[in-house]
């Protein structure tokens, strides 16, 4: 069943970009500083979509492996203090009197 969704949703995004694609096939140009070139419409889109996709997985990735790497420090420091704190309730109490 669940298949089956997702090959309909798939299906149906197809089906809708294809549209999209036919509805704007109209030249548009890029303009750089260092040249310039014409693309359809609906390619300049997909480009552009793609490019937002894949800067911002780039960026989640970077700040995934920050907070692992935070993470990892921070398992090390507690496991450092559990190792601490155990060794100080072995020692015997002194007392004074």
């Amino acid at each position: 069943m669940r298949k089956l969704f997702f090959l309909l949703l798939f299906a149906l995004i197809f089906i809708v970009s294809a549209a999209f694609a036919a509805f704007n096939m109209t030249e548009v140009t890029v303009n750089f500083y260092f040249g310039e070139f014409s693309l359809p419409l609906s390619a300049v889109l997909v480009i552009a979509m793609l490019l937002g996709v894949t800067i911002g997985m780039v960026v989640l990735i970077l700040t995934t492996l920050k907070l692992r790497y935070e993470n990892r420090r921070l398992q090390h420091k507690l496991s450092v203090s559990e190792q601490e704190i155990n060794s100080l309730r072995i020692l015997p109490i002194k007392d004074s009197h």
